[in-house]
């Protein structure tokens, strides 16, 4: 009866992953987006704060409201509407853009993102993340009136 040999670079590569997990040496094998809720689509998230003694809320894109999500160019979703609401509220003027507030992430969303990214000294590559939630402005609003504060 003939026995079945495993090839020796599949036993070699286990062996060294093994070997470098009991040094206490991982290997990565998630992508970015794996840190991610998902695909930020039609489900907002929420955030308030005390602003002058007032609560103001925001509205943020989010992932059957989760927060925590990813978008870019080619996304469309009402998150993509806050996002583009919010950069026009709180950097258009002061960068000189005016976005059609679409619920369409293409160039001119891109192209505006990567500006409010610039103004606020971070990673300017169009894509909206973690990074770029917890360091934009976001418009905060309370009855008729908003602010521009960061989350």
């Amino acid at each position: 009866m003939k026995r079945l040999r495993r090839p020796r670079v599949t036993t070699g590569a286990v062996a060294s992953l093994l070997l470098l997990s009991g040094l206490g040496l991982g290997v990565a094998t998630a992508t970015p987006a794996a840190a991610y809720a998902g695909y930020c689509n039609s489900g907002y998230a929420t955030k308030t704060k005390t602003l002058s003694g007032s609560t103001y809320t925001a509205y943020l894109p989010g992932y059957n409201r989760n927060a925590d999500c990813l978008m870019d160019r080619g996304a469309q979703s009402s998150s993509v509407a806050m996002l583009q609401r919010s950069l026009n509220v709180c950097y258009g003027s002061r960068l000189d853009f005016s976005l059609a507030e679409d619920g369409i992430f293409g160039s001119a969303t891109e192209r505006a993102l990567q500006a409010a990214q610039r103004d606020e000294d971070i990673e300017d590559d169009g894509v909206y993340g973690k990074d770029s939630r917890t360091n934009l402005l976001w418009e905060f609003t309370r009855g008729g009136s908003y602010k521009c504060v960061r989350l």
